[in-house]
C-alpha cells in the first residue's frame, strides 16, 4: 500500500464503538470549555478530527451527545454496583445485602463515582437544556431502580423499615447528586466527600434501619 502524499492526512479507520467514544470524549472537552448551549457540532467534530457527517452516524443532535455522556457515566456506576452485589457472600443475603450495609456501600460507590466525574455533573446540571436533561432522567432511572430493589429486598426480609422503595431511592440518589453538584460549583458550600458519605450513612441508618 502506497504512502499518502505529503501534506495529506491519511484516514484512520477505527471500529464504530471507538469512533463513538472519540466523539464523546471530544464533546466532553468542548462542553467543559464552552457550555452545551454555545458548543456546536463543528466544534465537536473538529476536536475529534472527523468529518461532520461522521457525527450524524452516531448522534441525531447535540442533546443526544449529552444524554450519551450521562449514559456512559451511569453504566460505569452500574458496573461498580454489580461488583458490590457479587462480592457479597450468599450467607449475607438476608442480613447485610438485604439491609443497610449493601445500601450504604452502593451509595458510597455512587458518591465516589460522582466526584470522579464532577466535570460532567457541572456540564449536565449547569448548562444542559430541558431536552438533554429529560434524556438523562430516563437513564437515571436505572440507578434508582437498582437502589429501590436493594431497599425493597431489605424491607421484605425485615432488615429495613417498611416504606416506599422508589421514593427512598429517588431521594437518596438525587439528594446525593445535588449535594455533590453544589459542592463542586465555584461558590458552593465547603464540605468534603467524606462529609457527604457520613451524612448519607446517617440518613440510611436513622431512617431505614430497624429501631
Amino acid at each position: 500500500m502506497g504512502k499518502a502524499p505529503d501534506g495529506v492526512r491519511k484516514r484512520v479507520l477505527k471500529p464504530a464503538e471507538e469512533r463513538r467514544a472519540d466523539l464523546l470524549d471530544a464533546a466532553l472537552e468542548v462542553f467543559a470549555e464552552r457550555g452545551v448551549a454555545d458548543a456546536t457540532v463543528n466544534d465537536i467534530t473538529s476536536r475529534a478530527q472527523v468529518a461532520k457527517g461522521t457525527f450524524y452516524l452516531y448522534f441525531s443532535a447535540k442533546e443526544q451527545v449529552v444524554a450519551a455522556l450521562w449514559e456512559r457515566y451511569v453504566t460505569g456506576y452500574m458496573d461498580l454496583a454489580q461488583a458490590v452485589l457479587t462480592d457479597r457472600d450468599e450467607s449475607d443475603a438476608l442480613t447485610d445485602q438485604a439491609g443497610t450495609g449493601v445500601l450504604t456501600e452502593l451509595l458510597e460507590r455512587l458518591i465516589d463515582h460522582a466526584v470522579e466525574n464532577a466535570e460532567l455533573h457541572r456540564i449536565v446540571y449547569g448548562s444542559a437544556d430541558a431536552k438533554a436533561l429529560a434524556l438523562c432522567a430516563e437513564t437515571n432511572q436505572r440507578v434508582i431502580d437498582l437502589l429501590a430493589e436493594a431497599i425493597e429486598r431489605g424491607m421484605n426480609a425485615g432488615t429495613l423499615r417498611p416504606g416506599h422503595p422508589q421514593v427512598f431511592a429517588r431521594i437518596l440518589y438525587h439528594g446525593a447528586h445535588a449535594t455533590l453538584h453544589d459542592a463542586s460549583s465555584e461558590s458552593g458550600p465547603s464540605y468534603t466527600r467524606a462529609d457527604v458519605k457520613t451524612t448519607v450513612q446517617t440518613i440510611v441508618q436513622r431512617t431505614l434501619a430497624p429501631a
